[in-house]
């Protein structure tokens, strides 16, 4: 991701998008919301009741803290890495995907006030000399056009 102030004042932020399917939302924002969502999840598994268990045998105690931190800690670290396992495999595959069946890689230029232009270029090498292009361009005032809007 590059920042790229134009001569009109305005700032842009060119880039090269791995997966343009997730929107603005970057693969690290989504495993934190993923996360979130399985303690929840979680949480609505453990019992409400829990201030009326009253005295019970060190053993009951015991057994009920070590499954609190099954289900509070445990799952969530389970699905958690889970998931992560199964990003990364897409992310592989995905590579791949481009690699093999020539997918196009998407450029990205927007602004601040939100305007957005992208590019499809068939090619790492040939998305980073657009991505130098596009660059080069916003940095001297020319607004490349784009191939979708």
């Amino acid at each position: 991701m590059r920042r790229v102030d134009a001569p009109d004042g305005r700032s842009w932020t060119v880039r090269r998008r791995w997966v343009p399917r997730l929107g603005d939302e970057s693969l690290w924002n989504r495993f934190r919301r993923r996360t979130r969502q399985a303690v929840r999840w979680t949480r609505e598994l453990a019992p409400d009741g829990l201030e009326l268990l009253g005295e019970s045998v060190a053993i009951g105690i015991a057994v009920f803290v070590i499954s609190l931190l099954v289900i509070f800690v445990g799952l969530p670290v389970l699905f958690a890495l889970l998931d992560l396992a199964v990003v990364l495999l897409l992310t592989l595959l995905g590579i791949l995907a481009r690699v093999v069946f020539r997918r196009p890689w998407v450029i990205e230029a927007s602004d601040d006030d939100g305007q957005r232009r992208t590019w499809r270029v068939v090619g790492w090498r040939a998305s980073g000399r657009k991505l130098l292009e596009i660059e080069q361009l916003l940095r001297i005032g020319l607004a490349p056009p784009a191939d979708d809007t």
